[in-house]
This record gives structure tokens, C-alpha cells and sequence, in this order.
């Protein structure tokens, strides 16, 4: 029993290094269209409820959509949203893909 949970306690310490180092990769660009997503109102995880921070706000932005069949919440103004997108896909190509780069 103590073998075991000092497994998962060795192997949330690496899930959570590797969410760090992954972070640090993500370009600011990137960073500021999920900023803004969560301050939406937009949440993490796989909710299904229309408000995902990926398929319902992130994914969409990345993608030039305007709207977003099903999504509960209105995607966010952000001020030069095109300038964002353009430097995220250039510095992170496939950030925008359903977490693919950056939280995996």
C-alpha cells in the first residue's frame, strides 16, 4: 500500500513538471487568447455543457470561427485577435488543436 502511493506520488510530481516545462513553451500569444477565454467565463476540462475552454472558445478563435453551434457563452472580444492567432500558429502550430502542445 505505501509502494503504491508513493508511485502516484512520484508520478503527480512528474505530470506536474512536465505541465510546468509545457507552460513555459506556450508563446505569450497563445497565452493571452486562454486568458481571455477564461475570463469569459470559458472552463477547463471536458464539461460538455458549451463551455469548454477548448472546443467552445480556444479551437474556435484559432480557427477564425465567429460562432460556435452549441457553445453557451459568447466567444471574447480580444483587440487584435488576428495578430495573436498569426504569432500562436507561427510560434506553436498546433496549440489550437484541442489541447495538442499544450497541456498533454
Amino acid at each position: 500500500m505505501i509502494i503504491k502511493t508513493l508511485m502516484s506520488l512520484a508520478a503527480l510530481t512528474l505530470a506536474s513538471i512536465a505541465f510546468a516545462a509545457d507552460t513555459a513553451k506556450i508563446p505569450d500569444s497563445c497565452k493571452q487568447i486562454e486568458q481571455a477565454c477564461r475570463k469569459a467565463g470559458f472552463i477547463y476540462g471536458a464539461v460538455k455543457k458549451g463551455d469548454g475552454l477548448w472546443a467552445d472558445c480556444i479551437d474556435p478563435i484559432m480557427h477564425g470561427t465567429t460562432t460556435v453551434p452549441g457553445a453557451t457563452k459568447p466567444l471574447p472580444a480580444i483587440e487584435g485577435v488576428q495578430g495573436l492567432v498569426a504569432d500562436c500558429h507561427a510560434k506553436a502550430p498546433k496549440w489550437g488543436e484541442g489541447e495538442v502542445g499544450s497541456r498533454k
